[in-house]
């Protein structure tokens, strides 16, 4: 099927052949043949190599013009075509040629001093090596004491019209014969150009840094998936997100690439799943585009989001067995949110707060959590719901998983931080451990904590959880370690125990909490 931009070369009879690409059969040479007529034309080469696309036809004469050939190349074409039919077939010129081409292309003229070879390359390069060099790759060169006039061969179109183009492509003529091995090292004289920072690049390279420190390994998946293969991440089988339209490939290389991907997860726990039949442990993550429409609000016209996501993926061994170590447990919650925590402070991102994750189908009910950055929700993370491992072949250990919207992320990065010294003076520790409800969370907690303690808390630490007699039935203990320390002079046993006092108070107080003797 041909549209308005494909080429055609007809008669008065009808079509001869596809312009530039493929002649048609009423064109072909038999052995009955006696009367021939040379057509030749110079096509455009982005037309040609779209029509070669488009059509699936791929010939030698297709390629050839795809690569761009100069006008003046058709006529000598038919001469030489005229040449050989006369010297191999006997044939006779009954008609000489006839040339319909309404402009014929200037010839390039460039001038060339000497100086500016001298110039750009630094080498003492005298008139007569020049010009020898160039005459050899046949340029027809003139000299007028420094000067070369260059007339450029009409087949070498990649020598610019423009002068000060022209002129370096020439010196590159000339430098490539005389070899680059021979350019002599100077030291820079200029000034080094402004370097343009490119802060989406290096905030992302930032965070891969981060993560392999962690001992993580990036992945990188095909951004096509489907809507089926996505939709295992619900225990339902409903679609991930209801809010969202999906963006269709017109010539999908397969039925299971139909889509591009809206989330990372699903083809990185297709990797895993083959990577874990070759290794105990996988620790791997993924930054990349998703791309899809508001739902209802794609048109023709509208191109789709495509915001930036960083996916991550434990599970297995958390080290390697060996004759120390025969027993290695496998990875669970703490570890993948202790990634999250050293990513977080590593990007510097400002205020960063965990809550229980709702409304997460993928994710444990029970072991997950969703990140929020300056109140903002950058994504979720946690243990992988039974149902949703099993449908990617992953039943054995927990799976743990983490989905976060890398924009949201890198767009709270404070570029400038304070960055405290280090103390000269001796730091008080204490532990403490407070009973509370069941349903009040160990953040809820620390931040008592922190409040209550003021600018002599440094910090505060969560080490143990405890449920069970003593503690009565619907409570649980936290206990934490605390760190108190100011910059200026030693603190001494009253001044803790008062802020102790206060932070037992304020506990009391705002959530009802006892202190565990």
């Amino acid at each position: 099927e041909l549209d308005d931009q494909n080429i055609l070369v007809t008669d008065t009879a009808g079509v001869l052949g596809l312009g530039g690409v493929i002649g048609g059969a009423e064109t072909e040479i038999s052995d009955t043949t006696k009367n021939v007529l040379l057509e030749a034309a110079n096509w455009n080469f982005i037309n040609i190599r779209r029509t070669m696309q488009q059509q699936k036809v791929i010939t030698d004469a297709g390629v050839r013009y795809s690569r761009g050939v100069h006008p003046s190349q058709a006529l000598l074409g038919v001469k030489r075509g005229i040449e050989l039919m006369r010297q191999a077939g006997g044939g006779k010129v009954a008609q000489g040629v006839i040339d319909i081409y309404p402009l014929q292309p200037a010839t390039i003229q460039l001038d060339l001093p000497t100086s500016e070879v001298r110039r750009l390359t630094g080498m003492d390069i005298t008139t007569d090596i020049a010009a020898d060099i160039l005459t050899r790759l046949q340029f027809d060169v003139t000299m007028e004491g420094d000067l070369l006039h260059v007339t450029v061969p009409d087949h070498r179109m990649d020598i610019a019209a423009d002068t000060v183009i022209g002129q370096a492509d020439l010196v590159e003529e000339i430098v490539r014969i005389l070899g680059y091995d021979a350019i002599p090292l100077t030291i820079m004289d200029d000034a080094m150009p402004e370097q343009w920072a490119n802060v989406a690049l290096e905030t992302e390279e930032a965070t891969r840094n981060l993560l392999v420190t962690l001992g993580l390994r990036e992945n990188i998946t095909y951004r096509f998936s489907s809507p089926d293969a996505e939709a295992l991440l619900n225990p339902t089988g409903r679609p991930i997100a209801n809010d969202r339209d999906y963006v269709g490939i017109a010539n999908p290389i397969a039925p299971e690439k139909s889509v591009l991907r809206q989330m990372l997860l699903p083809n990185l726990l297709e990797v895993t799943r083959a990577n874990l039949r070759y290794q105990p442990m996988v620790q791997s993550f993924e930054i990349g585009s998703v791309y899809y429409y508001p739902q209802g609000q794609a048109t023709p016209e509208d191109l789709p989001l495509e915001p930036r996501h960083l996916s991550i993926v434990l599970t297995g061994q958390r080290d390697v067995t060996g004759w120390l170590n025969p027993n290695s447990e496998t990875f669970d919650f703490y570890d993948l949110k202790g990634m999250v925590e050293s990513l977080v402070k590593g990007l510097h991102v400002g205020e960063v707060k965990y809550t229980r994750a709702e409304n997460v189908p993928h994710l444990h009910p029970g072991r997950s959590a969703e990140l929020y950055v300056n109140g903002k929700s950058a994504g979720t993370f946690g243990e992988l719901h039974p149902i949703v491992a099993r449908n990617f072949d992953l039943d054995g250990a927990p799976v743990l998983v983490a989905e976060f919207d890398l924009d949201v992320l890198l767009g709270q990065m404070q570029p400038m931080y304070r960055v405290q010294s280090l103390p000269i003076t001796p730091a008080v520790l204490e532990d403490i451990a407070l009973v509370v409800k069941e349903q009040v969370t160990a953040a809820e907690v620390e931040q008592i904590i922190r409040q209550a303690g003021g600018d002599l808390l440094k910090h505060v630490t969560l080490f143990d959880v405890y449920r069970g007699a003593p503690v009565p039935e619907g409570h649980k203990s936290l206990a934490y370690s605390l760190t108190y320390q100011t910059d200026d002079r030693t603190l001494n046993d009253k001044e803790v125990a008062a802020v102790r006092k206060k932070i037992i108070k304020s506990a009391e107080a705002r959530l009802g909490a006892t202190l565990r003797s």
